[in-house]
This record gives structure tokens, C-alpha cells and sequence, in this order.
């Protein structure tokens, strides 16, 4: 496939940075399989992907079928998964898996494996004491005194989310589809071999990133950024595809799991982070 306009030059400034090339990346589908993985069986011809980030209207999801791309805006989690079909993957940008103190080691590994300046967009993750907390105060107060650390106000922020996946997940014993955290920075480093250089809120940012996507998907992503009805930011919806691309890697046994053997949290589900 022929690059786009701009897209070698932007590869060739990224490498003049001096990172390093991370395993596992490429444009396309990479080879192998992650040792340890517990995510998925073969993928079949009907099984479906597909990639959530959470927005203003809910959640955007991107999905791949057998006829290409289809893209909308979900109220819930649980309108996401009732929308899907029965084995399809899901890989959603919020944390699954709450620690009951302390950092997560999948957030500690993703901060490494994106180095400065990209590891701050990796937040902490709330201790699960306080995710029901009603008001900033309150759960900062309570986070303060379950791990001795206060509450960051992007945590705040997502804590909704975090909440909904949460009590989503909990009350499903048999869940249709399989559903994977992932985070959009760690998918784009990993599809592109190399963590990204600019914001993604940036004319830069999104350029780097959307290059990945028009690749791997030509003309979707304008298709479905033009057809979508809600309220999302073409931000989100470019992290709905860096979690669909995961979602295929996972589908099709060659995604990374951080750590390799993933840690539970007291209520059995997974910490880890899916790239």
C-alpha cells in the first residue's frame, strides 16, 4: 500500500528522536503469539471486534464485521455489549481490575514501556474504597485515607466510567463477549513501534495517529467521523480505533498483556493492560 502524503516525513522525525522501537509493532498484524495469554481462542470468520472510548454521549465504539466498519455511540457499557453479537471481543479504554491500595503493576509497566513524555496520559487508578463516592471532596478524602494519597482530578473525572464497567462486569456471571483493558497510547506505541511524539489533542497528534488508522482502515475513519450522531470528539473516536486494533490483535492471539501474568483484584477481575 502506497504511504499517504506526510507520512514518511513524520515516521523519519519520530526516529530522529532517539526512541526506541517497541516489540511486537507494526503497521499490520504482527506474528506470535504472547506466552501466558488468557484472552480469547481462535478467531472464526463471524466473530467480530471491536474498540470502546468513553465520550460526552456515552461511549464511541468502532466495530469490524465480515462487511467492514460500523460505528456509533452507546449510552452504556451495557448497550455496547447487548449490540455486539454472542464471542465477539471487546476492548474498552477503562480500567478493569481495582487495586484495594497502591498502584497497579499494569500501570506501572505501561508508564515504563511509554517513557516521558507520554506516561503521564497513564492515570492512577482509583482504590476501590472509594469509587462510590458522590463528590470529588468525598473520594479524595477517602482515597487519602485507605492509601495516603489524594485523588487526581483526571481520575475524578473517568471515576464514572470506572464505575459503570465495574458494577457492569460484577453482575454478570456469564458474560456474552470478552472484554480487555485497554490503553490508547499503549495500542498506538505498539502499532507503530515507537510511543507517540505529540498530544494527541494537537494538529501534529492527531496526524500521527490517524495515519496508523487510514492504513490499516482507508477511508473508515472519515466515513464514520462524518456518520456518527452524538456527542464524541474525533479524539475519542481515533482511541475507539487504536482499542479495535488491540481488539483484532486479541482475536487473533497476538496481543501483550502487562504484566504477562496478570494480577487480580479482590473481586477476581484482571489488572492488566492489553496492547
Amino acid at each position: 500500500m502506497p504511504e499517504p502524503a506526510g507520512y514518511g516525513g513524520w515516521m523519519r522525525a519520530i526516529s530522529q528522536g532517539g526512541k526506541k522501537a517497541l516489540p511486537f509493532a507494526c503497521g499490520t498484524f504482527c506474528s506470535g503469539r504472547a506466552e501466558g495469554s488468557g484472552l480469547s481462542s481462535e478467531r472464526t470468520r463471524s466473530q467480530e471486534a471491536a474498540g470502546a472510548d468513553g465520550c460526552r454521549g456515552g461511549w464511541v465504539v468502532v466495530a469490524e464485521t465480515g462487511k467492514g466498519l460500523e460505528g456509533w455511540i452507546a449510552p452504556d457499557v451495557r448497550h455496547v455489549v447487548e449490540r455486539l453479537p454472542a464471542g465477539a471481543v471487546l476492548a474498552i479504554d477503562v480500567p478493569i481490575g481495582l487495586p484495594t491500595r497502591g498502584d497497579r503493576l499494569c500501570c506501572k509497566e505501561a508508564r515504563r514501556l511509554l517513557g516521558r513524555p507520554r506516561s503521564s496520559s497513564v492515570f492512577p487508578v482509583p482504590v476501590r474504597g472509594c469509587i462510590g463516592a458522590s463528590s470529588y471532596e468525598d473520594a479524595s478524602s477517602l482515597h487519602r485515607e485507605i492509601d495516603g494519597r489524594g485523588l487526581s482530578s483526571q481520575t475524578w473525572s473517568i471515576l464514572p466510567k470506572i464505575r459503570e464497567v465495574d458494577l457492569y462486569l460484577r453482575s454478570t456471571r456469564e458474560p456474552r463477549i470478552q472484554i480487555a483493558e485497554i490503553h490508547p497510547e499503549v495500542s498506538f506505541a505498539r502499532w507503530s513501534g515507537i510511543p507517540m511524539t505529540f498530544r494527541k489533542v494537537t494538529r501534529r497528534g492527531r496526524a500521527e495517529r490517524e495515519v496508523l488508522i487510514d492504513l490499516m482502515w482507508p477511508g473508515w475513519r472519515e466515513a464514520i467521523l462524518d456518520a456518527i450522531d452524538g456527542d464524541f470528539a474525533r479524539d475519542d473516536l481515533n482511541d475507539a480505533f487504536a482499542a479495535l486494533w488491540t481488539a483484532c490483535r486479541i482475536a487473533t492471539h497476538r496481543a501483550v498483556e502487562m504484566p504477562a501474568m496478570p494480577e487480580f483484584d479482590d473481586t477476581g477481575l484482571p489488572m492488566r493492560i492489553v496492547g
